[in-house]
């Protein structure tokens, strides 16, 4: 690759000062990442429904609390287990718990493509807690991995800027492969079968993990910092320090919790919400692929934008504000509870469908009787997330140099461990109401559920921050102090 490439390259994802070490890490993680992107979102757009459809005897509502229970299920093992699997990370390196992470996908997946009609109930318990197993690992390790290694390679990046933009390209390329993914997917189902979607996924996931164990490496600085081989005692000590780091200070309390709410959120409408939503409106797993595919879009073209301005925002300010008006903030929330009362789903077999041009390849397909509430749902989608792209990344510059690095993968899944316990109450709940009381009352509840995480982030940045200094052999940081005290 020539010179002037490379240089084009790093100045899109805003890396124009960059140094070799860093333009290493950088070009791991835009391989690995949307890779993962691509099999993991293969067969999202049926994948719930198919095993809702499983346990309900065909009828996908008649199976939705079965599902309820067995995702409250993944979340308890992954509640239990995301905490010492994310020490385990600090402990032995992050590559060995994501490689271990993706075998665990790529059986749940070759197990997924076994379950019909007759399958039995403990079978989809044993996927599930496969799934929360493999979940639990994975949460927070890529995201260690790169920023233990860059906090180490660039300690100079004033308000961390760069870093801020670097991530949200990295988003977007992420959601720009899993949008390409969708339509894939959905088009492998119809033709194929979707248990040969999963069988794909198996595959891939397997692959995917032989070459995490190859290429993601610490840089040779990261490296030397561990003292020859890991003990068990080091890991009772990163276990304990996580838990006590998280009640060290106000600020840190309010913002991880706060945000972990927002996430849980986050957790019932995927999980609860969002698929029958779709369903309703779109009838058929095309249908609901292709719109997913134009929501994607948008949100690539949209959350490019917000990594290049995010910059211009200074984080204490902003980030309350952004969580409110963000995917899965109280905006979002209303709006959806607005559009499903007021325009709910209407019978209508008429389907509106734009082929590519001298094919028979469907870009996309629409029930002509919910043009305008697809259309505000559009809209919804598009500008909260917009506001999501400033959020995220706001959120990850202003806690990129508060955790220290030898508990950073355990704070990254203590975060999603507090995040489940709070979304798992909400699911029991919600799988039970959105059969009885409908989408809208569960989608106004949510809201309100949403704007308590906004509170006490506000809250939380009220505080003075906290700064966990870049560490240097033989030195600690103020922070690392208080966590051995």
């Amino acid at each position: 690759m020539e010179a002037s490439e490379v240089s084009r390259i790093a100045s899109f994802f805003g890396l124009d000062k960059a140094n070799a070490d860093v333009m290493s890490l950088a070009k791991t993680l835009t391989m690995l990442l949307p890779t993962f992107a691509a099999i993991s979102t293969l067969s999202t757009t049926f994948q719930m429904i198919f095993i809702a459809e499983a346990m309900g005897g065909g009828s996908y509502i008649q199976g939705l609390t079965l599902v309820g229970i067995l995702v409250v299920i993944q979340m308890v093992v992954q509640t239990v287990l995301d905490y010492p699997t994310g020490a385990i990370g600090d402990w032995v390196g992050q590559r060995y718990v994501i490689a271990s992470s993706l075998i665990c996908f790529a059986i749940s997946y070759y197990f997924i493509s076994l379950v019909t009609t007759s399958t039995s109930f403990s079978f989809l318990v044993l996927i599930y807690v496969m799934l929360g197993f493999g979940n639990s690992q994975a949460s927070g390790a890529f995201d260690s991995w790169f920023d233990n290694n860059y906090r180490v390679a660039v300690p100079g990046d004033d308000g961390r800027r760069q870093y801020g933009v670097f991530m949200g390209k990295v988003q977007m390329m992420y959601q720009l492969v899993a949008t390409l993914a969708l339509i894939p997917g959905s088009l492998a189902a119809t033709v194929l079968s979707r248990p040969w979607v999963f069988h794909i996924q198996a595959v891939s996931f397997l692959i995917m993990a032989i070459i995490v164990l190859r290429l993601l490496k610490d840089l040779p600085s990261v490296r030397a910092k561990d003292n020859g081989q890991a003990s068990l005692s080091e890991y009772k000590e990163v276990l304990i320090s996580g838990v006590r780091f998280l009640f060290s200070d106000n600020y840190i309390t309010l913002v991880i919790i706060g945000g972990a709410v927002l996430m849980a959120g986050g957790m019932v409408w995927s999980n609860l919400i969002l698929f029958p939503m779709y369903y309703s409106y779109l009838n058929t797993d095309v249908a609901v692929s292709s719109f997913r595919t134009l929501l994607f879009f948008l949100g690539i073209l949209t959350g490019e934008r917000a990594a290049a301005w995010s910059k211009n925002f200074e984080p204490k300010k902003w980030i309350p504000r952004f969580a409110i008006l963000q995917s899965l903030g109280f905006i979002f929330y209303m709006s959806f509870a607005a559009i499903t009362f007021f325009l709910p789903p209407v019978d209508g077999n008429e389907m509106m469908t734009l082929l590519l041009p001298a094919t028979n390849i469907v870009l996309l397909q629409l029930p002509v009787a919910s043009i305008i509430p697809l259309a505000l749902m559009t809209l919804t989608f598009t500008t909260c997330g917009f506001f999501s792209g400033f959020y995220y990344i706001l959120r990850q510059r202003e806690l990129l140099d508060v955790i220290p690095n030898k508990i950073r993968n355990s704070l990254y899944s203590l975060s999603p461990t507090i995040t489940v316990m709070i979304a798992i109450p909400q699911i029991a709940f919600f799988g039970w109401l959105i059969p009885v009381g409908g989408l809208s009352i569960t989608l106004a509840l949510s809201a309100f559920i949403s704007l308590v995480g906004v509170v006490m982030i506000k809250r939380g940045l009220d505080y003075p921050k906290p700064s966990a200094d870049i560490e240097t052999e033989g030195e600690k940081s103020e922070l690392e102090a208080v966590l051995e005290a």
